[in-house]
């Protein structure tokens, strides 16, 4: 999924969400410095952990949101790596990052898509490396509303315009992360869209590579 990055939507999008300093302490305290910031759009994330002396990597499949990330990064006089391409197949090594941010991402795809864009985050995470991951819960009010022929399977809705979404369920979330710990225990939390206002219900999930 390609986003539109108008100027106004950039400017709205630019402030990090209230999970990331919590993360950026935790995982300092941790000896974490290697962290990608995977579906990072415009880099509000990827900003500020730069700017808390990671070594990040920016990635991301739209051009459009990346050169505006290239953008800032050189009026804040910060050195991100800056990497276009797509969440399935991931151009780096094995092992190659001690965390990683996956917010509101990987799961604007279907079943096989999540699964396969899963696999990517967790070969690329190191053993004992964390990630931080939001997904979509089967306890929002769109999952709940759609329609039959909405649901491609029992994970998967169709959205408007096509585009298809992952949506999990408290008791499938071990058996989706399987290869991870849970670090934390999982919150599921209820917010408003940034543009539309419309509410949704996200899993917030802290996972340690085992």
């Amino acid at each position: 999924m390609n986003w539109n990055w108008t100027e106004e939507k950039v400017k709205r999008w630019m402030q990090p969400a209230i999970e990331i300093p919590y993360l950026a302490e935790r995982w300092k305290g941790c000896g974490f410095k290697q962290f990608l910031d995977s579906g990072c759009g415009p880099g509000r994330h990827a900003l500020y952990f730069a700017e808390n002396d990671f070594h990040v990597t920016a990635f991301d499949q739209s051009e459009e949101a990346l050169s505006t990330l290239e953008k800032v990064s050189a009026e804040r006089n910060l050195h991100p790596k800056i990497i276009q391409g797509d969440i399935f197949h991931m151009p780096f090594e094995d092992n190659s990052f001690d965390c990683l941010l996956d917010y509101n991402v990987s799961y604007h795809t279907n079943t096989e898509g999540y699964f396969e864009a899963l696999r990517e985050l967790r070969r690329v995470l190191r053993p004992g490396g964390e990630a931080y991951l939001t997904l979509l819960s089967q306890n929002d009010p769109g999952f709940l509303s759609a329609k039959e022929d909405e649901h491609m399977d029992c994970y998967t809705l169709i959205h408007a315009g096509g585009t298809p979404h992952f949506y999990a369920s408290r008791d499938h979330l071990k058996e989706i992360f399987t290869g991870f710990e849970f670090a934390i225990p999982v919150r599921e939390i209820k917010s408003a869209g940034l543009d539309s206002g419309k509410e949704s219900i996200h899993f917030h999930l802290l996972l340690r590579k085992l």
